[in-house]
């Protein structure tokens, strides 16, 4: 069990990083009964979120709900050993990283993730990690932009043809 000093510390600490995070993701690592991530698959979670420049931490659901800001969020609510996600990178793409390590891993599940100052439910947050990638949807729009051009340039070049041939 953890001095109380060291409690006041990793509050601090927690509290500190919160504010900055552009995406924080509130998640279960293990449940009452069930088999957890073990110890190699949280090391690889870890690192892929150090990657990303984020981290996972784990603390008591007391020391959470102090350090979060008031907004709704019912830290006591949430099922199993709780987990944070505290994302500095680009909130869809860390979404993306940790929801597709989610899929190989099932004891990981998510309860939801604090975006731009509100909470946001598991459902959004499972909506938004399954969007595509920025660079896809990059890609799409400019394939969109451009079909207009390219078909008036097939048809332009049609009745081109269509005059030299007569």
């Amino acid at each position: 069990m953890k001095s109380k000093s060291a409690k006041k510390d990793e509050l601090k600490a927690l509290a500190s990083k919160l504010p900055d995070s552009k995406i924080t993701i509130f998640t279960s690592f293990a449940r009452a009964g069930e088999k957890g991530l073990s110890v190699a698959q949280m090391t690889e979670l870890k690192r892929a979120l150090r990657d990303a420049h984020s981290e996972y931490v784990v603390t008591k659901k007391t020391l959470i709900d102090r350090a979060i800001p008031d907004n709704g969020v019912d830290v006591y609510g949430m099922q199993g050993s709780l987990g944070l996600v505290i994302g500095n990178d680009e909130p869809y793409g860390l979404a993306k990283k940790v929801y597709d390590f989610a899929k190989k891993n099932p004891a990981l599940q998510f309860f939801g993730a604090l975006l731009d100052g509100g909470f946001i439910t598991k459902e959004q947050f499972l909506e938004m990690a399954k969007m595509p990638s920025r660079e896809i949807l990059l890609g799409r729009l400019v394939g969109m932009l451009t079909y207009p051009m390219r078909g008036l340039a097939v048809v332009l070049s049609e009745i081109e043809k269509k005059k030299l041939s007569n």
